[in-house]
Formats: structure tokens, sequence, C-alpha cells
């Protein structure tokens, strides 16, 4: 940013109540750089800044409690990290029931940093020159209510991915340093295996509108978004203020044809494959009748049979920075 820019940005982060929360995932390199040099700014204008770190979730759920209480959740929170560290501060805004008043400030900084593309965020330099003009969007999460071994309440403002989504996300993590380059060479590992023994099937029992499914499948999508993982058009025309949940579902079938289904995801034509139905609903139940492994916001989760998942959307639920305020970013065709 030039130093009009910089200046600029001062002194509308000065009329945001002279107080700023600043997260930054430690992991993110790029992340930690970019906070610092906000810290900098900030600092040597004697605002009020309040940090924070996603290494330590229950720090920063203390953290944006105290943000709530003292200042009535108000206003910016800045978000140096991907769609993980977006999904722990959503997460504790919403739980602490300080959504109303705060703006989650996402700035792009993690592997796919989805949610940021979703809204025209595509870069940190683009999230803090939109910072410039502070134009709030108002989009919908996925509510998530989790019942049977376990009961808890949680959001997500991407995807939820059950079945082999889950699985793959699982294996990827220990390439994680890589970002996505990571996720496909686990996923490549993982082709071959499906090629050679088959793939994997995972027992539900499922209704999402008028989608009624009691069986094997391959794995199940849950959206808010049109595009996942930066290449796979999974939901073509979802945005995150739609006010549909948009649910993708693929039967059981062979490990050549899941790898096409795959293929064709990244043109979005995926929901065209016989075995693969789509649907966009107001609310989904879910009954686990095997253990599988399930993808949030590309963190990854361990759920056993006999978990009930019930998703709702909760509508223009939280404020977030954008480009436009007026319009959503075009969907991808």
């Amino acid at each position: 940013m030039t130093n009009p820019e910089k200046r600029r940005l001062i002194d509308r982060i000065k009329t945001i109540e002279e107080r700023l929360l600043l997260v930054v995932n430690p992991m993110s390199k790029k992340g930690s750089e970019s906070a610092s040099n906000i810290r900098s700014m900030v600092r040597r204008e004697g605002m009020f800044l309040e940090e924070t770190s996603t290494d330590h979730p229950q720090d920063m759920g203390q953290t944006v409690q105290f943000w709530s209480k003292r200042f009535g959740g108000s206003r910016g929170i800045m978000v140096f990290g991907g769609d993980g560290a977006l999904n722990q501060v959503v997460n504790n805004v919403m739980l602490s029931r300080s959504n109303k008043n705060v703006v989650v400030v996402p700035l792009p900084a993690g592997t796919a940093n989805d949610f940021c593309r979703a809204i025209g965020l595509d870069s940190v330099e683009t999230a803090l020159e939109a910072m410039i003009d502070f134009n709030i969007h108002t989009v919908d999460l996925l509510k998530v209510d989790i019942s049977g071994v376990r009961n808890q309440v949680k959001y997500c403002t991407n995807i939820l991915g059950l079945g082999l989504d889950g699985d793959l996300a699982r294996r990827s993590q220990k390439y994680k340093r890589f970002g996505v380059p990571g996720y496909w060479y686990a996923s490549l590992k993982r082709a071959v295996v499906v090629i050679i023994r088959g793939i994997d099937m995972y027992r539900v029992k499922l209704k999402a509108g008028d989608l009624e499914y009691d069986g094997r499948l391959v794995g199940v999508f849950f959206s808010n978004i049109a595009q996942y993982g930066r290449t796979f058009k999974v939901a073509p025309g979802a945005s995150p203020d739609d006010g549909k949940i948009h649910v993708v579902l693929a039967k059981p079938m062979s490990g050549i044809r899941a790898l096409i289904a795959a293929l064709m995801m990244q043109v979005g034509m995926h929901t065209r494959m016989p075995g693969v139905e789509s649907v966009a609903c107001d609310e989904v139940d879910v009954e686990l009748l095997d253990d599988l492994y399930a993808q949030e916001d590309g963190e990854v989760i361990f759920y056993p049979r006999g978990t009930h998942i019930h998703l709702t959307l909760e509508r223009q639920a939280l404020n977030v920075l954008s480009p436009n305020s007026s319009a959503s970013p075009a969907p991808v065709e």
C-alpha cells in the first residue's frame, strides 16, 4: 500500500470507535507478516488494540467474550489466516452472540481462502483497500446441530463435507504445510488405491428438502459457497447470501467413476452424472450409520456411528467486509 493509502486505512480504523481486534493464525507466514504491519500502524496512532491467536482456541474464545462484554461486540475483528482461522472466529462470535454489532474483516492468508474468494476478497491487499471504504456485506451461515454421542452447536461459513471429502482432508493433514499441492498429492495417492481396491462407502439416512436417501454413499457436500478448494465448483450458482443450503450427494460408484466425477467438478458439471444428485433447500437431517470423517471449512472432524446432524441456514447472520455491499460477487458458472 502507498503511504496515502495507509493514512486512509488508519483514518478508517479510527472511525471504528478506535477499537480493533486482531486474530492471527501463526502458521500463516503471510498472515503473520501482514498482521505485524497493521499492528505497528495502529499502535503508532495510540489506538486500542487487542490480539489473540488461533493456535490457542480457548484463549481466542476468552478474548472474543472479553471483547463482546467490554465493547458490546463493537466493530472490527481482523482475521489474518485462511478458512480454518475464520471458522474459529465466526464460531466464537456467533456463540457469544456478539454477531449483531461486530464486523469480521477476513484477510486471505491461508491455503484456499474459499470464503474470501466468494465475497470478492482475493488478496490481503484487496481486503485492506476494501477496509478503507468499509462496505458491510451480511452473509448466511450454516448452523450445525450435533446430537447423539455428543451434543454441540457450531457454524460453517463455507462447506460441510461428509465421507470421501472428510477422508481426503484427513489424509492431507500431514502435507498441510504444502498448501493446495499437498491436498492434491494426498488425493492422487488415494485415487490410485481407490482405482485398484475400490472406493469406501458410508451408510447414512438423509433428508434434504425433496431429496431423501437411505443407504450407502461415497460422500455428500452441504455448501454455502460455489467454489471449494480453489478449483472445485461444488455448487455452481451458490453464494453466501442466497438463503439456501446447497446439497450434492454422490451415490455408490466405482473408483474410476468417482475420479471422473471429481474431474467434472472442476467445471461444475458433476451433477449431470448418473449417481450424483443435488438440491437447494432450507434444512437437512442426517443420521450416520457408520463412523466417518467430516471436513468443516477445511477442519477435519471425526463423527461416530449414531451421530445426528441437523443443518439449517441462519440467514443474514454475520457482517463481513466486502468490496461491494450492494451486490453479491458474481456466482461461479
